[in-house]
């Protein structure tokens, strides 16, 4: 599933007790995810999440995303995490 992100838009996931990675198509996102660290994801750059991971993504500029398969999940069936808008500028 792709999401396209205006400037400062707040993004919510929740990873269902799945795996998930988040690819960065277009702009740069800024992304936590409960650890007491920041990451940032440039467009052609692939983060992979834990299971129990929730993670915040704010956008920097425009910005696109893609839920993608995480490398090690290829092989089984993968449900889509939830997502929330949590809010736009």
């Amino acid at each position: 599933m792709e999401i396209g992100l205006d400037n400062g838009a707040v993004l919510g996931i929740d990873g269902k007790e799945q795996g998930f990675a988040l690819r960065c198509l277009e702009g740069c996102l800024w992304l936590t995810r409960g650890d007491g660290r920041d990451y940032f994801l440039k467009a052609g750059k692939t983060m992979e999440f834990d299971r129990d991971d929730i993670v915040v993504v704010e956008a920097w500029g425009e910005a696109r995303l893609l839920f993608v398969t995480p490398a090690s999940k290829e092989r089984e069936r993968m449900v889509a995490p939830a997502w929330h808008l949590v809010s736009t500028p």
